[in-house]
């Protein structure tokens, strides 16, 4: 067996084929790296294969001409994206740029679409992904109509903190983003960010530390 078979066969969505049948994926994928900061395509880039994230991290975000971004969606190991353009041959939805080095498989469009004929599994398993994201997205689209920028902050914190982060007392610690990246996940400037993280401090709400976050009173939370 291959790195890369061996790779595959730990993506959820491959995780209930056969070895011969990850073995044929493997054969006819590409291995392809990039640096932290490179970008893997634009949404002006005209092409329609599916990335499967096998180490490294990624995000989805859309950019304006004068470089500030809204931060869509995260990639990390097991995850794929790339997937719209496959489905309707249209161009990409998104620019997708690496958080970190990373290491991707590539699957040509007809290669996927042939296993989504032969296999009923992993079709369901990619609808169930894109079910995801769009609840995601229907909840970013809620959030930018209804909530103010300091509650959107603190929703955004403290999602990041359950995914990412860890417990410690009576706080929920997760590593200290910039204000700008803040911003860009929230939709928001970075002056209005910073208003709300020195407002959030006053109040006792978090607090920085070591180089982290703290989130107070969050820790027993599901």
């Amino acid at each position: 067996m291959t790195v890369l078979t061996g790779y595959l066969k730990g993506i959820p969505i491959f995780h209930h084929l056969a070895d011969r049948q990850i073995q044929e994926i493997a054969l006819r994928c590409t291995s392809v790296s990039f640096k932290k900061g490179d970008v893997v395509f634009y949404t002006t880039t005209h092409s329609t294969d599916l990335y499967v994230v096998l180490s490294g991290r990624l995000k989805a975000v859309l950019a304006d001409e004068e470089g500030d971004e809204v931060v869509l969606s995260h990639f990390g190991p097991g995850d794929f994206f790339g997937e719209l353009s496959l489905i309707d041959g249209k161009g990409r939805s998104a620019t997708i740029v690496a958080d970190e080095d990373a290491e991707l498989a590539l699957l040509k469009r007809d290669l996927f679409l042939d296993l989504l004929l032969k296999d009923s599994k992993t079709a369901v398993e990619l609808l169930i992904t894109l079910a995801g994201r769009l609840r995601k997205a229907d909840g970013m689209i809620e959030a930018l109509a209804f909530l103010e920028v300091n509650e959107r902050l603190v929703k955004t914190l403290i999602d990041i903190a359950k995914a990412d982060g860890r417990k410690d007392k009576d706080f929920l610690r997760l590593k200290k983003l910039t204000h700008k990246e803040l911003a860009s996940r929230i939709g928001a400037s970075r002056e209005a960010v910073s208003k709300c993280m020195k407002a959030l401090m006053l109040k006792g709400i978090i607090k920085e530390e070591e180089g982290d976050i703290l989130i107070r009173g969050m820790a027993d939370e599901p």
